[in-house]
């Protein structure tokens, strides 16, 4: 199956490639606000870190990781979409 729309371009496979990752880097944002402002006790349950519930410190280093993870694949989509307009 090939991703070239019925214009002839290549659009439809980047810009599918662009709101998948763009969908990806709003996870990761979402993940680093919530190591950012929570608690170890408090993060839930599906984010890595709740083993350290004891503690009272955020997983600073987690959320600022995250949130460049985030920032990255932002860039990454925004290329992505700016080369699909260059082509088409």
């Amino acid at each position: 199956m090939s991703s070239v729309s019925a214009s002839g371009g290549r659009r439809s496979g980047t810009v599918a490639l662009a709101v998948i990752l763009a969908v990806i880097a709003v996870l990761f944002a979402i993940a680093g606000v919530i190591y950012l402002t929570k608690t170890a006790a408090t993060i839930p349950g599906f984010l890595p870190g709740k083993e350290l519930s004891k503690t009272k410190s955020h997983h600073t280093i987690r959320g600022i990781g995250s949130l460049v993870v985030a920032v990255a694949l932002f860039l990454v989509a925004g290329i992505a979409v700016a080369r699909g307009k260059v082509r088409a």
